[in-house]
């Protein structure tokens, strides 16, 4: 390998060490080169201890190698479909996943040869290879800085790990595919719908987790199925299910078992696999702050703790190319990782991911923690670090209203112009429920946050062709933003209670939340595990607009505390009048 492969990606590496970062560890005494840390190889498993698999364990792995390829060409189908429409939403890329599928297709070949055309004898195979996936589960990949991509991922096809990878991602993308009826006539006869089809892959890839626990052994692709498992949890069942929760628990604990929270020496291993790890980090990392934002719960993989860099801007095939292709394209990189052409692609993402969830970390911090002092202060110094990450992203990344970019990269930009916009917005329904302060900066950014997201809907309608961006932006921004403007014109409708602050804007904010409410019965669909939440947050805007656009809508029991327009009532949080009626209990009875 060539001198520069070594130097040149690590000297374009950022780090965002937070301050005050300390080495504490026993093993950091001795060396931090050594195997273990850098995760090579598994913790070592005393042999007497290894859990030996049941009968029971080895037929059920069997059936999910069977549903696997009764099932090959549907699932190929939606997991080429699923990295082509959301290709954030694997951490390894899609041509690690085709290589794991050709993987599996030519070890299926071996199993399947010798069966004398039977279906007996062809399950008796499935089982044999069950028994040998068990029998090397506890068996550490070695790798080397020659390792190649193929051998490795060749290694991780035959272990459960990658089998519940491949699980994991076709659930996604069942759940997020928009032709369904086209894709899965490519599947059995018997076609399933997509909600269902994802629930047995969360499943199966559920029984593939359990397995890797008996086996005792924590490396990479281990983390890769739990970070995928874990997204398509947040799809299914929502993210406000406590499921997906306990999964981030387990990823972030590998996260830390495996050293990824810490920059380490990368000699050891092949560079797409450093190159990974750091994905695997920022992926990790950001969902982390997005399902503790969403929850109101403190972060289970603490900055503090942190000292990551940041993935290179680099495209998958060009990770995975030979040495010459692979520096030739990090010497494309400007001095700090970005690409200096100004293309759009998923690096991008892991990259301001990671840049996005410290600022939320610090703004969950001041959420969470009972007693602040100096709160606007603080706060003001978390909004101005926001403000000055944005600013210094490439330009080619900073949407902003009326851009004239295409629709296909303004549909990739504006969630995360969105992501910078919703700090402020935190931060301002901090004040405001702390101190009654800046709800007219809490309007305004809501404004801004509902206007762009209607755009975002309208270019997914104008284009032809959703995604999950659109659907996942109108929950995750659009109703909180629309919980606030409601509200407000509730005040504004209501004599008795407290005016809006004096930017409101009635009519327009009437229009938005009319055309929003309207939006939230299809962005959503009904498969998919937010759709409760967005129904019921529909019902309850339609209930206020109604109020407010009545000749005669009946009277609120009481004011409505100061503090109301902060409340995050849409996702569950309940608003007492000053008399003690729930206001949402009040709107259910009154229709």
């Amino acid at each position: 390998m060539p001198a520069s492969s070594d130097t040149n990606w690590d000297k374009k590496a950022q780090s965002v060490m937070p301050p005050g970062t300390l080495l504490t560890s026993y093993s950091g005494l001795f060396s931090e080169d050594e195997d273990y840390l850098t995760g090579i190889h598994a913790p070592l498993t005393l042999e007497q201890n290894r859990a030996s698999p049941s009968p029971k364990q080895v037929q059920l792995g069997a059936r999910l190698l069977l549903t696997l390829f009764e099932n090959m060409s549907l699932y190929e189908s939606l997991a080429e479909n699923l990295l082509d429409t959301s290709p954030e939403g694997c951490v390894v890329g899609q041509q690690l996943v085709r290589m794991i599928f050709t993987a599996l297709k030519d070890a299926h070949r071996l199993w399947a040869t010798d069966a004398t055309n039977t279906k007996e004898q062809y399950y008796e195979n499935l089982l044999g290879w069950s028994q040998k996936i068990f029998d090397e589960r506890s068996q550490p990949i070695r790798v080397s800085p020659s390792t190649t991509p193929e051998e490795y991922l060749r290694c991780v096809s035959n272990r459960w790990e990658g089998i519940g990878l491949v699980f994991s991602v076709v659930g996604q993308g069942a759940m997020l595919e928009r032709d369904w009826k086209a894709v899965s006539q490519a599947g059995s006869t018997a076609r399933p719908d997509q909600r269902s089809l994802a629930v047995l892959a969360a499943t199966a890839s559920d029984a593939c987790l359990q397995f890797c626990d008996d086996s005792g052994v924590v490396h990479d692709p281990l983390g890769w199925l739990l970070y995928q498992h874990t997204h398509l949890l947040t799809l299914v069942y929502g993210d406000n299910d406590y499921r997906a929760w306990r999964k981030l628990a387990q990823l972030s604990t590998v996260v830390f078992t495996l050293g990824l929270n810490q920059s380490r020496p990368t000699t050891r291993i092949p560079f797409f696999l450093a190159e990974l790890r750091k994905r695997l980090m920022a992926g990790a990392y950001s969902m982390d702050k997005q399902l503790a934002t969403f929850l109101r719960r403190p972060p289970q993989i603490n900055w503090r703790y942190c000292d990551v860099q940041l993935p290179l801007d680099l495209r998958y095939d060009e990770i995975l190319a030979d040495p010459h292709t692979r520096d030739a394209a990090i010497n494309r990189l400007d001095a700090n990782g970005w690409n200096s052409r100004g293309v759009i692609q998923t690096a991008q993402w892991m990259r301001v991911a990671l840049l996005v969830g410290s600022i939320r970390e610090q703004i969950l911090e001041l959420s969470l923690s009972r007693c602040v002092d100096d709160l606007p202060r603080k706060a003001k110094q978390v909004s101005e670090n926001s403000r000055r990450t944005w600013d210094e992203l490439p330009s080619f990344l900073r949407w902003g209203p009326g851009s004239a970019n295409s629709d296909d990269s303004g549909n990739l930009l504006i969630p995360l112009y969105l992501d910078f916009l919703y700090n402020d917005f935190l931060l301002y329904r901090l004040l405001v429920r702390r101190s009654q302060n800046e709800s007219e900066a809490l309007i305004n950014v809501s404004q801004n946050i509902l206007g762009t997201v209607l755009e975002l809907i309208g270019r997914g309608i104008a284009s032809g062709t959703g995604t999950y961006n659109i659907g996942w932006s109108a929950s995750s921004f659009g109703i909180p933003a629309a919980g606030v403007l409601a509200i407000a014109l509730l005040c504004q409708s209501d004599g008795s209670s407290r005016p809006p602050p004096s930017n409101f804007q009635r009519p327009k904010t009437i229009q938005n939340l009319s055309i929003f409410a309207s939006y939230l019965q299809y962005v959503v669909r009904p498969h998919e595990g937010n759709y409760d939440m967005c129904q019921h947050a529909r019902r309850i805007l339609c209930h206020i607009l109604n109020q407010a656009l009545s000749a005669n809508p009946p009277p609120l029991p009481s004011s409505l505390p100061a503090d109301a327009v902060a409340a995050d009532w849409l996702n569950g949080e309940s608003i007492l009048l000053d008399d003690g009626t729930n206001l949402l209990e009040w709107m259910d009875k009154s229709t």
